[in-house]
């Protein structure tokens, strides 16, 4: 491996090193994440998203291995299959990192059969986690809910609302010391000096925190959090949300996580540990349960503590309690005065409208009140201060207050003669800003027992998460390998070149037969020294393939591709059985449907013979290459070069072609022409055929049966001619 610093690679400027090494560390550990593919804990990085951090993944290896995707596939047709297969088995991941991973496992030549072997023991993990999973009820269904809620992690925010809260000592040197640190940057820090002037200097904060323990402030500060001397080094002492945030913003992801871990505790313990390695599930388990206690918004949950509750409910229900016990306390006092009969002299009525008519102009609305309460019975007064008493007394009970915030809700409500009664707008706002700051000191407080309690799981959290998108990742591959009943391939090394494979099917078709669409008949196939395996073959290297229109030609060749691409990608392939002896190079060229021109001949010829210079071991697969020019023209450039393919002794060849007896004529080189052979028409006049090739056969392309078929589905005119189509292959 050439090892490079992290500027040399594609895409990393300043800013983005800059934020890697803040994150990570070090530009060690930024390398082995980029190594390790960890791209969601990438991706979590202000300014670096998923497809950027997997580009950065993919360029560290190419610039390191040198190895790409085009050192193996070596046509645009492969390339195709290719694509095709990754979007059927990234259908079966849950996560953008699964299914960005599968890019990094593009197929590699057999020079690097190490690595591909090391890829077919992750598949192995993920075909026995499948089973395990499967194996329980409702499991699979339970981990692809969870999986699909994984989203990267948000890194530490500077974001932190702290422009209520002070930090207050008596010592100079503490003063100094909070100035320069963390907390300094977050918090006012606050010098007492003249104790006279502590309460005008603290009036204004919700949160007090007080350094040291040489004074006492009063009563007139609920809100106050002690911290000692010794503690004011911990953070979360002073900021827990520091720690929190971390928590609160990837809430659902962390207990998402959580519940994964659960599910994991399931698996046998002599198993576990091959999916998870030293993972901590119990830590993370707990950490979900912590999780339960923090909102979102970096708040305790009011389910924490029935105290804050109780205070958060008191300040967020207030004027909703307070309007409604007022309605009610208007109402019995219009009910009171309306059942009240009032006798006075004439003399005091005259005294009454005087005091009244003359208001503004020297009399007051108070006075005038005073001068009634003098002419009117004690008893009435009486009445309506013992309304105005329980109305109180209800208010208090309604909201559940303590005795002291009781003290400070009395005479909320005016004890005099006065209808409608109003709130006290001074005592109303002075409870109001007392509960506030007892219930924000109580979240405080809360706080920072949660942030002491999550203290060590942010590790493990961020490790939970990239071990759990590693799961998905062989769920991925295990589900594919399960639902199309794959195998793992067998590399036989040192036993020359070639496949062979015993009941294989196309993938692609596979997918289909899955649907219910079709039905497939599987094929077993073999060429090459590798093909020995197979009683009554030579081992040829290169092969015509022959046979019936629709019997399958293209299909196998295209099956022959994904069996090779899967088994160098280190994933199972879609046979029973199939043995390899690996290639540097897969070649494929698709059937062209129209003749070619001259220009598009030259290029033809060009493409050939790069891929017949190429010193690599190569399989070639090619799907009737006669259109390159006229019949008799094209059998004799394929076979030319068939015979230089030949010569390379570690090269396999597969072509499809109406032309083999043709191509045979001119070929110097041995070859093997199979055949793929029609055996008439169904009752509901399909052509059936037996898929699998004979060796050493060649097959006609049987048109006649196809012409027989429509000579069978038409009528009339029509009929007349395939009739007499048909009667030209008797003659």
């Amino acid at each position: 491996m050439n090892v490079i610093k992290l500027r040399d690679i594609r895409g990393v400027g300043p800013s983005i090193e800059k934020k890697l090494v803040s994150y990570f560390g070090s530009e060690n550990l930024v390398l082995n994440a980029l190594r390790g593919s960890r791209i969601a804990e990438i991706s979590s990085i202000d300014g670096i998203g998923e497809r950027f951090a997997l580009s950065l993944c993919r360029n560290l290896h190419y610039q390191e291995t040198g190895e790409q995707i085009q050192d193996f596939l070596k046509t645009e047709d492969t390339i195709l299959i290719y694509n095709r297969i990754i979007d059927l088995v990234s259908k079966f991941g849950n996560t953008f990192y699964s299914r960005s991973k599968l890019y990094l496992y593009f197929p590699l030549p057999i020079t690097a059969l190490n690595k591909i072997k090391n890829r077919q023991e992750i598949t192995r993990l993920g075909q026995e986690l499948f089973t395990i999973v499967q194996g329980s009820k409702n499991a699979l269904v339970e981990y692809d809910s969870y999986l699909r809620q994984l989203l990267p992690l948000k890194e530490h925010s500077e974001s932190i609302d702290t422009a209520s809260r002070a930090v207050a000592t008596t010592d100079k040197g503490i003063y100094n010391e909070l100035l320069s640190n963390i907390i300094g940057k977050y918090c006012e820090i606050l010098f007492i000096e003249d104790y006279e002037k502590i309460n005008d200097t603290l009036a204004g904060l919700d949160e007090i925190i007080w350094i040291g323990s040489d004074y006492i402030l009063d009563d007139e500060f609920p809100n106050i959090i002690t911290v000692s001397e010794s503690q004011r080094h911990e953070v979360n002492r002073i900021l827990p949300e520091k720690s929190l945030i971390f928590f609160a913003q990837n809430k659902n992801t962390l207990i998402t996580i959580s519940k994964l871990a659960l599910l994991l505790r399931e698996i046998p313990s002599e198993k576990l540990k091959n999916f998870i390695g030293d993972l901590d599930l119990n830590m993370l388990v707990n950490m979900g349960k912590e999780l339960t206690n923090l909102e979102e918004t970096g708040e305790p949950s009011s389910r924490l503590n029935k105290d804050f509750s109780r205070l958060l409910k008191v300040e967020t229900t207030f004027e909703m309690v307070l309007e409604e016990v007022l309605l009610k306390l208007n109402d019995e006092l219009e009910k009171k005065l309306q059942d009240t009969t009032i006798h006075l002299e004439g003399e005091k009525i005259l005294a009454l409208l005087k005091g009244f008519s003359t208001e503004g102009q020297g009399y007051s609305t108070s006075s005038s009140r005073e001068d009634l309460r003098e002419y009117l019975d004690d008893e009435l007064f009486l009445a309506v201060e013992e309304i105005i008493n329980r109305a109180e007394i209800e208010l208090a009970a309604k909201l559940n207050l303590s005795d002291e915030e009781t003290d400070y809700l009395n005479g909320v409500f005016p004890r005099e003669l006065k209808f409608p009664i109003d709130p006290q707008d001074d005592i109303k706002n002075r409870f109001i800003e007392f509960i506030r700051k007892k219930r924000s000191s109580k979240a405080f407080e809360l706080k920072v027992d949660l942030a002491q309690k999550l203290k060590g799981y942010e590790r493990v959290a961020i490790e939970g998460l990239n071990c759990m998108l590693e799961l998905d990742y062989l769920l991925m591959i295990g589900k594919f390998a399960g639902t199309y009943k794959l195998s793992l391939p067998s590399f036989l090394e040192g036993r020359g070149t070639g496949l062979f494979f015993k009941e294989g099917k196309n993938l692609f078709l596979a997918h289909q037969e899955l649907r219910g669409q079709i039905k497939l008949d599987p094929v077993s196939y073999a060429i090459g020294e590798i093909g020995k395996i197979t009683d009554g073959v030579d081992g040829e290297r290169i092969v015509l393939l022959s046979g019936a229109n629709s019997g399958g030609k293209t299909t196998l060749l295209v099956a022959i591709a994904v069996i090779v691409i899967l088994s160098q990608m280190g994933l199972p392939v879609p046979c029973y059985e199939a043995k390899i002896g690996g290639f540097k190079e897969l070649h494929y060229y698709r059937k062209s449907t129209d003749h070619m021109n001259a220009g598009a001949f030259e290029s033809t010829l060009r493409t050939l013979s790069q891929m017949i210079m190429s010193p690599n071991s190569r399989l070639v697969l090619a799907d009737e290459m006669e259109s390159i020019s006229e019949p008799g023209a094209s059998a004799r450039v394929i076979a030319a070069f068939l015979d230089l393919l030949g010569r390379s002794p570690d090269s396999v060849g597969i072509f499809v072609t109406h032309l083999a007896q043709e191509i045979s004529k001119y070929t110097k080189e041995g070859l093997r022409i199979d055949g793929i052979e029609a055996k008439g028409l169904s009752e509901n006049l399909d052509l059936i055929v037996d898929r699998t090739p004979k060796y050493y056969k060649y097959a006609k392309s049987t048109p006649e049966l196809i012409v027989q078929r429509l000579q069978h589905i038409s009528k009339g005119a029509e009929k007349e001619i395939y009739t007499y189509i048909l009667e030209t292959f008797d003659s």
